[in-house]
């Protein structure tokens, strides 16, 4: 490297000729000037240690070929050693790509000054032999379907493979920057969003305890609408369902005593299996301010509704009175209990159930009218189309 800069700056300054013969056309005091300004140039490229035997050398084709001696010997001892750095040649770890193709080069040009010819694939793969493990997959990607490979394609292969590598890292690091100055707009810790700050829904559980549950019936056909407040994503209504076995709501909080047990799962109307953790009594305070217990209520977490079993109606719940039993002879007969499970079924469906001893308490099976659900189930019927002669 330090002959090609020297060379670079003669060329520069026109004094290269000084290496070469003295020129007929040039006179002596001219050709003395201009091998003493040669001089000055060679000698300001070298350390002040090593100045001093060429202090008073005044041709500057002697002061070359002196340093040509010194320093670039083309003798077999300095060939080998060249060579050995050449197939020894490692990446070193913690510097860039750059840094190593330019300790790379300076070997191959040491061993040019020296008349070593060495084939540009052999260069290539030399240089391909350096890397470490890291780089066996852009190794195999560059031999792949090649029956040759040069040094200039390996050495640019090279130098973009770790400017993506850098890419690649800055990209990642200004996401997990980003992720760590997320904070939350509740509690300002950073980390996660309001949605799931923790404090936040330890929060809206201990306001949701504190609240009490409401329950208010409606008209004469006993039906209700039970409300209480909300927790989480849940629901904060309940609902009589003809359809379900139990009592099951997925609010542990609202449970004035409750049992850890498995009870087993509850299996959905999409056909999901929800787990049922436990068994206890819930408080509902009626419309006209008597607080009722509903026992025997599972407690299902994965639940979105809260459900009341008409069927385990039936049955009284502590205190003595039967929450939805009704003033009328259906409190005895099932018949109206089947006829809501089974999707509103008609008497004669009813009937023939019950002479097939599949409806258990069903007696009359006479239904009592009602004027809305026919209205319910009424349809507009079109008008005919009247032709008039012409």
């Amino acid at each position: 490297m330090w002959q090609c800069e020297v060379m670079d700056v003669l060329y520069q300054q026109e004094m290269d000729m000084v290496l070469e013969d003295k020129p007929e056309d040039i006179d002596d005091k001219q050709w003395t000037r201009i091998n003493l300004h040669a001089c000055a140039t060679i000698r300001s490229f070298l350390d002040k240690e090593l100045k001093y035997p060429y202090m008073k050398e005044t041709s500057a084709k002697k002061l070359w070929r002196k340093l040509e001696e010194k320093y670039m010997t083309k003798s077999a001892e300095n060939r080998l050693f060249l060579k050995k750095r050449l197939f020894r040649f490692q990446y070193r770890s913690g510097i860039s790509m750059h840094e190593h193709l330019n300790d790379y080069n300076k070997i191959l040009a040491d061993l040019a000054n020296l008349d070593v010819q060495i084939l540009d694939e052999d260069k290539a793969l030399c240089l391909l032999n350096s890397l470490p493990d890291d780089y066996d997959h852009l190794t195999t990607t560059l031999l792949y379907g090649k029956s040759e490979v040069k040094l200039d394609e390996v050495s640019a292969a090279l130098v973009n493979h770790e400017c993506r590598k850098k890419e690649q890292k800055t990209q990642n690091s200004q996401t997990e920057a980003l992720v760590a100055r997320d904070e939350c707009a509740f509690c300002r810790q950073k980390g996660h969003w309001k949605k799931d700050c923790p404090k936040l829904k330890n929060k809206e559980k201990e306001k949701a305890g504190s609240e009490a549950n409401v329950a208010k019936s409606g008209g004469e056909d006993f039906e209700f609408a039970l409300a209480s407040s909300s927790v989480d994503d849940h629901s904060k209504e309940w609902m009589l369902d003809s359809g379900c076995t139990y009592h099951m709501c997925p609010i542990r909080e609202w449970f004035s005593s409750f049992e850890e047990l498995d009870c087993g799962v509850v299996l959905m109307g999409n056909n999901n299996a929800c787990k049922t953790q436990g068994i206890g009594k819930i408080c509902l305070k009626m419309h006209d301010g008597t607080v009722r217990e509903l026992s025997d209520v599972r407690y299902v977490p994965d639940m979105k509704k809260n459900l009341i079993s008409l069927g385990a109606l039936e049955s009284k719940v502590t205190g003595g009175a039967a929450v939805t039993e009704a003033a009328d002879a259906y409190s005895t007969d099932t018949t109206w209990l089947w006829h809501m499970r089974l999707g509103h079924a008609g008497e004669k469906a009813l009937q023939g159930l019950v002479k097939q001893g599949l409806l258990k308490g069903a007696k009359a099976c006479k239904l009592e009218f009602r004027e809305h659900r026919v209205l319910g189930k009424q349809t507009r019927v079109k008008f005919g189309t009247c032709y008039s002669p012409h």
